[in-house]
């Protein structure tokens, strides 16, 4: 194996080990909202996770959602530093901790339980 080679190799390997620890310190970099963060990032936005399913907090609290071709209404509130919504799948409101890095958002209802990420959108419509 020449020098060049193994530098080459290093370099490489070197690289996938900075941008592997890269992309762990951005998941860091998730924050909780409280009350007032999510009332201003949240709501009046779309919160979707792309080709699946898409909500949208409309201000009046109105909560609008299309999931896999089909639609449906609810409400949300904020209750403490969790927003809560209604889903037609409960009779009880679900409430969750929101996190924010950037556009992207992560909710998880308690710190035992798996989380859902989805991005902000700007909202185009009703």
């Amino acid at each position: 194996m020449t020098l060049s080679l193994l530098r080459c190799i290093v370099w490489t390997a070197g690289s996938i080990v900075l941008a592997s620890g890269s992309s762990g310190y951005a998941a860091e970099q998730f924050k909780i909202l409280d009350a007032s963060q999510i009332r201003a990032r949240i709501v009046g936005n779309g919160i979707t996770d792309g080709p699946h399913w898409s909500m949208y907090l409309r201000p009046d609290g109105k909560l609008i959602s299309a999931e896999s071709g089909s639609s449906w209404t609810g409400s949300w509130k904020i209750q403490g530093s969790k927003l809560c919504l209604s889903l037609p799948s409960s009779t009880e409101l679900e409430c969750n901790e929101v996190w924010m890095s950037g556009a992207n958002v992560r909710m998880r209802a308690n710190k035992d339980q798996e989380t859902f990420d989805a991005i902000i959108t700007r909202h185009h419509g009703n």
